[in-house]
């Protein structure tokens, strides 16, 4: 065999062999952090609006209504 094609197979198979061990450090760091209670953030304080979609079209009615009162 070639020597620089075996060089390219052994440069691979460390990457890989170094790519598998990277995965399993990420694996194991992942299930450590998801066996930890992550703390709970208080709620913030309301602003008033209506939730969810039914607060946008009241945003576009009173941004809207006064500038088409006044073209008209």
């Amino acid at each position: 065999m070639n020597y620089r094609f075996e060089k390219y197979i052994n440069s691979a198979s460390a990457n890989k062999q170094a790519f598998d061990s990277s995965i399993e450090g990420v694996r194991s760091s992942l299930h450590t952090s998801l066996n930890t209670v992550a703390p709970v953030a208080p709620i913030s304080a309301k602003t008033g609006w209506l939730r969810g979609s039914l607060s946008y079209p009241w945003v576009l009615i009173c941004s809207l209504v006064p500038s088409l009162k006044e073209l008209f």
